[in-house]
């Protein structure tokens, strides 16, 4: 052939004979253009949770307070009136920033001297922590620039005072659980979830479509499924703690809660994933397209997962995608409990997992006893 034909016969196939290829060039980025913009449309992280401890109680304190209110960059869901109560809702991720504003806070900077400001931030999630570091270090260097203005400099005062004066805010803060917004503690205990789920699928996914099913033809289709799937889990589980060893041990991330915890949210999510991928074997022809399906699966469930972009910052549809996503209940649990030593949404979080690989479950028995029962319906009317 010249080339002209070979050209000619390939435009062919990609756009007649096997639209499929004409589909992978040109939807995949249009699709991913389309799911990464809507993710990040905001462009930036907004509305974070903050809580608020005012004990000054006065009208320069609630001065400080509006100025973060009037930012985009923060929403006000609570006043406490303890640290205590401060820290809980830090602890229970109701807040990820608390600004504690305190009881002398306006009679030290009329009497020029520096009052001590503290903002507490929560550092598992590196984006929501950046956020609040540099919107809450603009906010206090503009709301101290203009109290300071209106401190005048009197002659003959003393060269600290009129430091204290033209800065009167001593603002101090403080990153809770990763101090040092390290991507090394964030980022790689994603990937190695993400990289978990996407082994779980191919493994269970090769063991469905290469199986040979009519040496079960006198196997309970539950039977059937339950011995094919447990070695994966099993197998899931194993390379997950092994995972979490290497990262502790080996690249010394920290584990600060309970590693009980972790193998029992890992387990539930490697028994999620393993039925998911025998239905989608189920669904799909053969490994070919069942390998195009996981591989165009992993890629937007870590995105959309809540670990790197916060869940509460995107919009409702993003949202509503999110929450179908295993790996949405599990990867930042795992950040929380290895890093914060808790984890506040675990066990609704383990009892969702449970409940979906249940229904996943249900749905891959009775798809697989459909396509027996067919198969065998083949078989006799072939013999007939």
């Amino acid at each position: 052939m010249k080339f002209l034909q070979v050209f000619k016969r390939e435009l062919r196939q990609l756009f007649l004979k096997d639209s499929k290829r004409a589909c992978y060039l040109f939807g995949a980025s249009v699709v991913y253009v389309v799911l990464f913009g809507l993710l990040y449309m905001t462009g930036v992280v907004n509305y974070v949770p903050m809580v608020v401890y005012d004990q000054d109680q006065t009208q320069l304190s609630r001065s400080l307070i509006q100025a973060y209110e009037d930012s985009d960059r923060y929403e006000v869901v609570a006043y406490v009136t303890s640290q205590e109560e401060m820290e809980s809702y830090l602890q229970n991720k109701t807040a990820f920033a608390a600004l504690a504003i305190p009881p002398d806070f306006a009679r030290d900077i009329k009497l020029g001297r520096a009052s001590r400001i503290l903002l507490e931030a929560n550092g598992a999630n590196i984006i929501i922590a950046n956020t609040i570091m540099s919107s809450a270090q603009e906010i206090m260097m503009e709301f101290s620039a203009s109290v300071g203005k209106s401190l005048v400099e009197t002659i003959g005062q003393l060269p600290d005072q009129s430091l204290n004066r033209a800065a009167p805010i001593d603002f101090r803060l403080r990153v809770l659980n990763n101090p040092i917004l390290s991507y090394l503690e964030f980022f790689v205990l994603g990937v190695a979830m993400a990289a978990l789920q996407q082994g779980i699928l191919l493994s269970v996914g090769s063991s469905m479509t290469n199986e040979n099913f009519e040496e079960f033809r006198d196997t309970k289709p539950v039977v059937m499924l339950l011995g094919k799937l447990i070695p994966y889990w099993l197998g899931g589980i194993l390379s997950y703690v092994m995972a979490l060893l290497i990262a502790v041990q080996g690249f010394g991330i920290p584990c600060r809660g309970s590693f009980i915890s972790l193998v029992l949210i890992g387990a539930v999510f490697a028994a999620t994933v393993a039925v998911m991928g025998s239905l989608m074997a189920l669904i799909c022809k053969d490994e070919v397209g069942f390998t195009q399906l996981s591989l165009s699966y992993t890629v937007p469930a870590f995105i959309y997962s809540g670990y790197t972009w916060p869940l509460h910052a995107m919009d409702s549809l993003s949202t509503a995608l999110a929450s179908v996503f295993p790996i949405t209940y599990m990867a930042g649990n795992v950040r929380d409990i290895m890093l914060a030593g808790y984890a506040p949404m675990f066990y609704g979080d383990v009892f969702t997992l449970l409940a979906a690989g249940l229904v996943l479950f249900i749905i891959a028995l009775r798809l697989y006893s459909r396509k027996a029962k067919l198969r065998i319906s083949r078989d006799q009317t072939a013999v007939v």
